[in-house]
């Protein structure tokens, strides 16, 4: 998977920000890479969740710290480039103390836009923030506009995003027309070339028709674009938490036979609450299949190989001091003390009522 790169060190599509520690902001030509390490980075700026009880991660906290430095700082100390980080880390955040950050970055890119009014990165972070927030009409407007401003070597990504915010303007007009079911989730045909029509599975019946394609309408080709792969992985790099956006990746996986990526998309779009009926039937497509494959094509079973000097060798002790932690050592000190001042208080008593018991009544 040969892809080209636009520019070192620039995320190519909507956010623009600078990378914080070792993200990556770009598309990689491994799948595994960009499942296992690229997406769960980018993940990490939203809050953890409650239920599991996990510290933020280190991301959000270096963005949380940023923030607050540029928080205090005044407008005119900033540069282009620091309300350009600004804006795009309160979008990663999604939220902080209990509330979204949206509106918050709107106001910092306003701010920015206040004194560089033909920053393109600024105008793709508001069209990016009113798209998420469902303006599409303001956000398809201010998108061209960035894409008019934008270098030659961000364009390419950038009419994808255009093209993104017109699907999801066409959905909701067909929706709001009755057209579209509002619980059963579509396609994005951002390429033109509906090639899950024609794919190695059979597509189930009923669909819902997607809406008008946003790029120059051909055939259904039972392949995808060869650029589809690097465009969805850029858009998820900007939108890791977008459903549709998923389940087209997925589709783009079973056209490239990549079954057990494939999977790990569906699976995520449907973590993602991507709903209706088509898409559980093309979930359990995909799954079928790529059971059946893998029954036929087992992975040999490697047995593990016993390391003989570890096993030879006398096991060590653990030492009692570090079999606990300090919460565990502070609670035993205090429960030790507490027992501790009872049995003192019980032995004053026991020896005041000796006392009272030998000692001689007084003489008359």
């Amino acid at each position: 998977m040969a892809w080209c790169v636009c520019w070192p060190g620039l995320a190519c599509a909507g956010l623009y920000h600078r990378p914080l520690a070792d993200e990556q902001l770009q598309p990689v030509p491994q799948w595994a890479r960009f499942f296992d390490s690229v997406i769960p980075k980018l993940r990490s700026f939203a809050p953890p969740d409650p239920l599991a009880g996990l510290p933020p991660s280190p991301l959000r906290q270096q963005a949380l710290q940023r923030i607050d430095f540029f928080a205090r700082a005044s407008d005119h100390a900033l540069t282009a480039d620091d309300f350009v980080d600004w804006s795009g880390w309160l979008v990663r955040l999604l939220a902080r103390d209990n509330r979204p950050t949206l509106e918050e970055a709107r106001r910092v890119v306003e701010r920015g836009r206040s004194r560089f009014p033909r920053d393109w990165r600024l105008l793709a972070h508001l069209a990016t923030v009113y798209q998420l927030s469902g303006e599409y009409e303001r956000a398809l407007a201010l998108a061209q506009e960035a894409l008019e401003l934008a270098p030659a070597a961000a364009q390419r990504f950038e009419r994808f995003h255009v093209r993104l915010i017109l699907q999801r303007r066409l959905q909701e007009h067909e929706r709001q027309l009755g057209r579209l079911p509002k619980d059963e989730a579509v396609l994005d045909d951002l390429f033109g070339q509906r090639w899950w029509e024609r794919g190695l599975l059979p597509w189930p019946s009923g669909h819902p028709l997607t809406v008008h394609s946003t790029a120059p309408t051909q055939p259904p080709a039972s392949a995808p674009p060869a650029d589809a792969g690097e465009v969805l992985q850029q858009l998820l790099i900007w939108f890791p938490f977008d459903g549709q956006l998923w389940w087209l990746l997925g589709e783009y996986l079973v056209a490239q036979q990549e079954w057990v990526y494939a999977v790990q998309a569906l699976q995520a779009a449907s973590d993602l609450r991507v709903g209706g009926k088509v898409f559980r039937q093309r979930r359990a497509q995909v799954l079928d299949q790529a059971e059946r494959l893998r029954a036929q094509n087992p992975t040999p079973a490697v047995p593990d190989i016993p390391n003989l000097d570890a096993a030879s060798a006398p096991a060590q002790r653990t030492p009692l001091w570090a079999r606990f932690d300090w919460q565990a050592w502070t609670l035993l000190l205090l429960g030790v003390g507490l027992l501790v001042l009872l049995a003192g208080w019980q032995l004053r008593i026991w020896t005041r009522q000796v006392l009272r018991r030998w000692r001689p009544p007084p003489s008359s």
